[in-house]
């Protein structure tokens, strides 16, 4: 069943409901208004009855007086007792005899009829009006109303299917498009709706950007790793073709087999960075950054090019791996990419521990930037809570600022004092 159904439905059961309770209302109060017209008349029955009683010679109540009160517009029967005795009686003469025991003052309903009664100077008239007339009237009330009711029912669920099919267009749109992966403009206004469509359109424009982006990462990431399979795969054909070992073709493979591991390692690391599965502790980025320089220092020698490291002892709560991971493709990126120096830094400033890395080089070109490794170190920076930022100014500045660990005494001010290491 729709949602236009099931409110139109609701709305149209509401009305019902509504009109039931209204009717049912309505009818209680008709029939107290009733019955109060013919308390009223009882009450005037009974005072003009004992005082023709009390003005009769014989203490009894004229004829015509009887016709007059009893025979009018409000019809009924009447007792009349002196000294316990029944003296007179007029009126309907279908009245039960059990309305004769009646003592109370106050208008009461019994077996169909109203009856009250009334003592002065030892007289008791006994008055009483069938409530016929009264019942009728209020079941022919509740006839004529309950179908209105069950038909206004009607025309208010089907008036509310035709409105919310209108409300919901907007979302009905929306749905066709998300079916179709294709981003639907929403509606403008602020009500509900419109809101909710306008979130939905955002939320599916979102996932069909990162949808591209995802295509783009993974045909470049198929890309870096064809290239040192073939090589690999170039290499051992070399080699079995050779009468003996080559120690060159050997040397090209391992290097092959480190790039095939620095792009297992590298994803591996993008898995665990989105899937935040992160083992926190305590890092000095100083540390850190000295295991980083040890292992690419040789590197850059062999290219003619010097590596610095400027460190200063500043604690994170990070995960080693990833952190390594992160420095690893900084300081490879401006390795193959940079020119000139590169510094690798670490401190703290503002606050805040920070890793730098910086060369000479004109940045990082817009593939490298939707590389493999620039897109490990935006989302192992992102899951760490780590602000990273860069600037092409003479050369290029990446730089990864962390919030310090509460409990560190860094954290506490003492990190200033902190001794800097220059390699």
């Amino acid at each position: 069943m729709s949602l236009g159904t099931r409110l139109a439905l609701i709305a149209g059961f509401l009305a019902v409901l509504g009109l039931g309770l209204g009717l049912w209302a309505s009818s209680v109060l008709l029939t107290r208004l009733a019955l109060a017209e013919v308390d009223r008349a009882l009450q005037l029955q009974a005072r003009v009855l004992l005082e023709a009683a009390r003005a009769a010679p014989d203490h009894l109540v004229p004829p015509e007086v009887e016709d007059e009160v009893l025979g009018g517009d409000f019809p009924g029967t009447a007792w009349l007792y002196q000294g316990g005795r029944l003296v007179w009686q007029g009126g309907l003469a279908s009245a039960p005899a059990m309305l004769r025991t009646v003592e109370q003052e106050k208008a009461r309903s019994l077996a169909g009829w109203r009856v009250l009664a009334r003592q002065e100077q030892g007289y008791r008239l006994v008055v009483a009006q069938p409530l016929g007339v009264v019942e009728r009237l209020a079941l022919l009330y509740l006839r004529l109303g309950l179908p209105l009711s069950l038909l206004l029912g009607g025309v208010t669920a089907l008036v509310a299917y035709f409105l919310v099919g209108l409300a919901l267009t907007p979302l009905r749109r929306l749905a066709e498009g998300a079916s179709r992966f294709q981003v639907v403009e929403p509606p403008e206004g602020k009500d509900e709706v419109a809101r909710l469509a306008q979130a939905f359109a955002k939320l599916l424009r979102t996932l069909k950007e990162e949808r591209e982006r995802e295509r783009a990462f993974w045909a470049l990431a198929s890309h870096e790793l064809r290239t040192p399979i073939t090589a690999f795969r170039v290499g051992l054909e070399r080699l079995l073709r050779a009468p003996s070992l080559e120690r060159e073709t050997l040397s090209k493979l391992k290097i092959q087999a480190e790039r095939l591991e620095a792009l297992a390692e590298n994803l591996l690391a993008l898995t665990r960075a989105q899937a935040q599965d992160l083992h926190l502790v305590e890092v000095d980025l100083n540390e850190l950054a000295g295991v980083v320089f040890d292992r690419f220092q040789p590197l850059f020698v062999a290219r003619g090019r010097e590596l610095v490291l400027e460190g200063q002892t500043a604690w994170v709560k990070a995960d080693p791996r990833l952190l390594e991971r992160v420095m690893n493709n900084l300081v490879h990126n401006a390795l193959v990419h940079g020119q000139g120096t590169v510094f690798l830094r670490t401190g703290l400033k503002e606050g805040r521990a920070y890793l730098e890395v910086q060369d000479g080089g004109p940045g990082l070109s817009a593939r490298a930037r939707e590389g493999l490794g620039m897109r490990v170190v935006r989302q192992v920076a992102e899951a760490l809570g780590a602000e990273l930022s860069w600037v092409n100014e003479k050369g290029l500045l990446v730089r990864l600022s962390f919030r310090l660990p509460s409990a560190s005494p860094l954290a506490m001010g003492s990190g200033a004092d902190a001794p800097e290491v220059k390699r």
